[in-house]
């Protein structure tokens, strides 16, 4: 039998855009910060999946592309209120990278900036119903984040 081969192209959502930047400014420990940025809008609830699915693969193809020891999930460009499919960026970085850690191995660190435009929406899925402090992976001023990636990159790295 002769198969037919028919070109497929992955799906990006119209209304999202990725940009990824390393700080010009280097760190003592020659830490590799990698911060994705993400631009657009992401639907609420359940229409949120195909976003959600575009920014775990723009933020995988960074690591692999780039290499870094931390990253920084820049969504201050993004209008983000709820939808749980969000949550799918963290468990896939994670199988990425912390697949085959021992027990007891840092995982691979990732922060988040966020903005006026995410903050709620961001604030309440990340946060545990159990706790009334803000996670403290989460920010609001990029350089605290870059600053804060750096060292927790370093820590990654040593242990």
């Amino acid at each position: 039998m002769k198969y037919t081969l028919i070109e497929h192209s992955a799906h990006k959502p119209t209304s999202l855009d990725c940009k990824y930047f390393l700080p010009k400014e280097a760190f003592a420990d020659k830490i590799d910060v990698l911060v994705i940025s993400f631009f657009g809008v992401y639907p609420d609830g359940s229409l949120g999946k195909d976003h959600a699915k575009y920014i775990s693969k723009k933020a995988i193809c960074g690591i692999i592309d780039f290499n870094p020891d931390v990253i920084v999930l820049d969504f201050r460009g993004l209008t983000y209120r709820w939808g749980n499919s969000l949550l799918r960026v963290f468990d896939d970085i994670s199988m990425f990278k912390d697949g085959g850690n021992d027990e007891g191995e840092a995982n691979f660190p990732i922060l988040v900036v966020s903005s006026s435009t995410c903050k709620d929406g961001l604030q309440s899925l990340l946060t545990p119903a159990s706790s009334t402090s803000v996670p403290d992976y989460l920010f609001e001023d990029i350089d605290i984040a870059i600053k804060t990636a750096a060292e927790r990159g370093k820590y990654w790295l040593d242990h």
